[in-house]
């Protein structure tokens, strides 16, 4: 190895040689590595590890870079990086990390860096922002090989002989830790702070000739969108000399969504520092919802000259995809839990205006807004369906939902307790009753919570409220209630909190718990229906939702159930399980039966989804869409059909 290389590491940055940050991945180096407010991926574990708290599906990422190409003594720098990312109950309960991240030259020296991080959400206040704290625990490892330098020193009194340093200890290793924070306000910004080296580990071959690492500190301000982010970062760090070096890095990133192709991605930043550094940095990315792929580049305005700049490469696998028929599954599923939370709000004419990326944000919103109210948070849910109507203002349902919406978070802003407690119960299923216009239903379920608590002023204020709004007219007296059903409102609940978290099987018997109490119980045959669809139990779904057919008196929804008992058996059509014993098995409506389909062969289903596509990038929408949907007649769980038609019927005025 030529000299001049070992001393390449001084040239890099304003900063120490040992354990640089030379960046994690392709896609933060592609901004200058200016991350600690994105700190949205597996790479998190190295620029921020309180983004981890933010992510809901397992990441795996692997990277490869060479640095300085084509540097005049031939020298090889290059870095390895390999991460994984575990959340814990899709978040709720943060996400591990562990990495390997190597810096090698030429064959004379290499570090070596394990993490093992952890991140999670700290808190949500009552705007809708999000604080997140991670911790990031380090073994650094560092080793060099032998070259003859390292006998032949001259002392500092002009003595020759053998390195005190280079002739020692060939390895060194230590601990060392990062701490970091991210705050995600509710609209569009985010803050993002990360301390690093906080043990202040030394890292000398030569326990007499201490060379402790640096106290760094990042400090990001990132404006967010779903497809963009527009960020600034400050480094500092203590210098070599005892001063401070400071970096100044400005990035932006941009995706552009393709409709059936993932998305493309492009970024760049400008890096300004102490002692000269300057810095370019840009990168490109394709990412669908599999994995992702990275590219960056990097090139040093000024301290290194002759060299081809930094490149670098990273692949992302993301986990928790379903496959094709599970999406479909998911699909019909989602109709039915809608349905059965009576909160599907849709996009209406009145959002056709709209850019996708607003769509997209429209969406994100309104289905927050439905996680909210089924867990009982209703002034959370008030604040998200604020910032979806910014975005449609004009769009009736939303103003009619946020308008109930309204009157229920001022009485109950929180209900902490439905799943536990009766009142709460009871009053959790009269509340979404009412915000899905259901408002006998929701007066029944209201008078249940009265009766159980008589001196509710709030309960009993609204149940009057609701029926000066629907024109009930007051029973003489309120019906009468045996204990027993009571706790079966409190099951309700529980089941429709366990269907949401995907915990099919207690579903199913806190449904059963119900159905032996109460045998005509509307909602327990729906919530009974959707557990056992997802369980994949075809023929049990159809005889529930055959039974919550005949019980149903609303025309609206019992067209809607006959779609879903339509759907289930072209599903079990093509291959479901055998039912489970001692369910009820009542009989079928005549209406219920399904309707002959014409199969189309593979070629054909092929064919015409190609021409879907060719009227799409044509924008002759209505063509495309009875393509999607003619495809869709003949196979309703084709997955990509039903996607397609979707993002066509998001963009149709």
């Amino acid at each position: 190895m030529k000299p001049p290389a070992m001393f390449l590491l001084l040239l890099c940055s304003p900063a120490y040689a040992a354990y640089e940050d030379l960046g994690a991945g392709a896609r933060a180096p592609g901004m200058g590595n200016a991350f600690a407010a994105v700190a949205d991926d597996v790479y998190a574990i190295h620029y921020n590890p309180a983004g981890l708290g933010t992510l809901k599906r397992p990441q795996l990422g692997a990277a490869y870079a060479k640095l300085f190409l084509g540097l005049s003594d031939k020298s090889d720098l290059g870095t390895s990086f390999i991460g994984y990312a575990h959340p814990i109950k899709e978040g709720r309960y943060g996400t591990l990390g562990t990495a390997w991240h190597a810096f090698t030259l030429n064959n004379i020296y290499r570090e070596d860096t394990f993490y093992a991080s952890y991140g999670r959400l700290l808190h949500t206040d009552a705007r809708g922002g999000e604080l997140n704290g991670g911790l990031t625990l380090k073994y650094l490892r560092s080793s060099f090989g032998y070259f003859s330098e390292s006998d032949q020193s001259i002392s500092y009194t002009g003595q020759s002989g053998p390195d005190p340093v280079l002739s020692g200890s060939s390895k060194q290793g230590c601990a060392d830790a990062d701490l970091g924070l991210l705050y995600r306000f509710a609209k569009h910004y985010a803050v993002g702070l990360q301390a690093t080296h906080l043990t202040r580990p030394n890292v000398a071959f030569n326990s007499g000739d201490p060379d402790k690492l640096p106290l760094g500190v990042k400090l990001g301000f990132n404006y967010r969108s779903l497809i963009s982010n527009l960020v600034a970062q400050l480094d500092t760090q203590e210098s070599p000399a005892g001063s401070r070096d400071t970096i100044a890095t400005f990035a932006a990133e941009r995706w552009f969504p393709q409709l059936f192709v993932g998305e493309f991605g492009a970024r760049g930043g400008m890096s300004f520092g102490s002692r000269d550094f300057a810095q370019l940095a840009m990168g490109l990315s394709y990412r669908c919802r599999r994995f992702v792929l990275d590219y960056g580049f990097g090139f040093p305005l000024k301290g290194v000259s002759s060299t081809a700049g930094t490149h670098r490469f990273a692949l992302t696998f993301r986990f928790g995809r379903a496959s094709g028929e599970e999406e479909s599954l998911e699909m019909v599923l989602e109709a039915m839990r809608e349905m059965r939370s009576g909160a599907p709000v849709r996009l209406k004419a009145e959002a056709a205006g709209l850019s996708a990326a607003e769509k997209a944000a429209l969406e994100e919103r309104l289905a927050h807004a439905r996680l909210m109210e089924i867990s009982g948070r209703y002034k959370d849910a008030l604040d998200k369906l604020d910032l979806a109507l910014k975005l449609a203002p004009k769009d009736n349902d939303l103003l009619v939902h946020h308008r109930r919406l309204s009157d229920v978070a001022a009485r109950f802003p929180q209900l902490a307790d439905y799943r536990s407690d009766p009142v709460q119960a009871a009053l959790h299923q009269g509340l979404r009753a009412y915000l899905a216009g259901q408002d006998e239903l929701a007066a029944g379920n209201l008078a249940a919570a009265l009766e159980l608590k008589p001196d509710d002023k709030d309960i009993e204020d609204f149940l009057a409220q609701i029926r000066r709004e629907s024109a009930l007219a007051r029973p003489a007296a309120l019906p009468e209630r045996t204990q027993p059903a009571f706790p079966g409102a409190s099951k309700l609940a529980r089941a429709e909190s366990a269907i949401e978290e995907r915990r099919y099987d207690e579903a199913v018997e806190l449904c059963l718990d119900v159905l032996r109490e109460d045998e005509g119980n509307l909602e327990a045959w729906q919530d009974l229906g959707t557990a056992y669809f997802a369980l994949k139990d075809m023929d049990a779904s159809l005889n529930a939702w055959r039974r919550a057919y005949e019980l149903q008196k609303s025309p609206s929804l019992r067209i809607a159930i006959k779609g879903h008992i339509r759907s289930i058996e072209r599903l079990r059509e093509r291959g479901g399980k055998e039912p489970r014993e001692a369910k009820p098995k009542p009989a079928a409506p005549e209406d219920a039966a399904p309707q002959e389909r014409t199969k189309m062969s593979a070629e054909e289903t092929q064919a015409l989804y190609d021409k879907g596509v060719s009227y799409y990038l044509k924008r002759d929408l209505d063509s495309a869409r009875k393509a999607f949907e003619a495809i869709l007649e003949s196979d309703p769980f084709n997955a990509e059909a039903a996607k397609a038609l979707l993002r066509i019927r998001g963009e149709k005025p």
